[in-house]
């Protein structure tokens, strides 16, 4: 299945809202709790919709997302792609 990019740089917001969030404390916390429900409820959509289009179960484009967003590419890594 081929994950649009679009999910996968929300997956990675998400993960990055919790970071910020799980590091932060007082007013901080509550913006960046803020940011991650609002990063949270958009990957949720972007799933449902993906998975209805593509008449697949919204656990298994779940499971395929999570997969993408922890693969790097090289310029992810800080790495030149070859030429």
């Amino acid at each position: 299945m081929e994950i649009p990019r679009r999910l996968i740089e929300l997956r990675r917001a998400v993960e990055a809202a919790d970071d910020r969030y799980r590091n932060n404390r007082g007013e901080n916390a509550t913006v960046a709790l803020a940011v991650w429900s609002d990063a949270t409820a958009a990957l949720a959509q972007g799933v449902a919709a993906f998975a209805e289009e593509n008449g697949l179960s919204r656990q298994e484009v779940e499971s395929a997302v999570r997969r993408a967003a922890e693969r790097r590419s090289p310029a992810d890594r800080g790495l030149r792609p070859p030429r």
